[in-house]
């Protein structure tokens, strides 16, 4: 069976179109993913505070890890622990993570900010949760 100019052209136009539409569905779903890793941890280490205070009666504050806020960016780095995290045996369940997290402690509660800019286009959304709350969003809408 051999095929004519125009049922070739057909056929690239059809590859064209369908690669069109299913190229940025994929990538979409993808940075949705990596985003939706920042509540996940960030409820993740809510728990751990919370585990921690009913063991010791205090909760632990945390630098950001395993980088600042300001370097998030589209690529996942290896988790690396900063003493607070240490303290806590907090470790995500992943080897390399998308987002910065950090815990600001107090003696009644805590607030833990978990960032990231999986896109790169240097519009960083951010996700924060407390003793009362777990994870929320608290970006304008629109970033993602």
């Amino acid at each position: 069976m051999t095929f004519g100019r125009k049922e070739i052209l057909a056929a690239v136009a059809v590859l064209a179109v369908a690669t069109l539409i299913v190229v940025p569905v994929v990538l979409s779903s993808n940075r949705k993913h990596r985003r939706d890793e920042v509540p996940r941890i960030v409820d993740a280490i809510r728990q751990a505070e919370i585990d921690y205070h009913d063991a010791f009666g205090d909760y632990v504050s945390a630098e950001a890890a395993p980088r600042p806020p300001h370097a998030v960016g589209p690529d996942a780095v290896p988790w690396t622990p900063t003493e607070g995290f240490r303290k806590l045996s907090f470790g995500p369940e992943v080897e390399s993570v998308y987002g910065s997290y950090q815990v600001q402690a107090e003696p009644e509660g805590f607030k833990i900010v978990g960032t990231c800019d999986v896109d790169g286009d240097g519009e960083r959304a951010v996700f924060e949760a407390t003793l009362a709350e777990p994870a929320r969003t608290v970006t304008a809408a629109g970033v993602y």
